[in-house]
């Protein structure tokens, strides 16, 4: 992905550099830090701790720090995503600006 995609609109971005060019990697790291299963358990954890409000108090140390992580990999998820729409944007806007040329 090319560099010249507005970084500025995104005020405070958790991506790196190179995960801003390549909005993939993003993926991979999500999937190397834990499996679908896993990760689907974490978000289903996540989700008690905050309705039933037991995030101090039936949670391990592991848990809360592994729902923390899952947290920061989901914010760069919705990130990079955000990126390879504009791209996505971007490709269509030429794409109907090139059949416009056509006829």
């Amino acid at each position: 992905m090319q560099q010249k995609i507005r970084h500025e609109e995104m005020a405070l971005s958790t991506l790196t550099k190179e995960e801003m060019n390549n909005p993939q990697l993003v993926l991979a790291e999500l999937f190397d830090f834990a499996h679908l299963p896993e990760l689907k358990m974490m978000l289903w954890e996540w989700l008690k701790a905050t309705v039933t409000g037991s995030y101090n108090k039936t949670l391990s140390k592991k848990e809360k720090a592994s729902i923390l992580l899952l947290y920061e990999y989901m914010e760069k998820l919705l990130e990079a995503n955000h990126l390879l729409h504009i791209e996505q944007k971007k490709q269509d806007a030429k794409k109907q600006d090139e059949q416009r040329h056509i006829f």
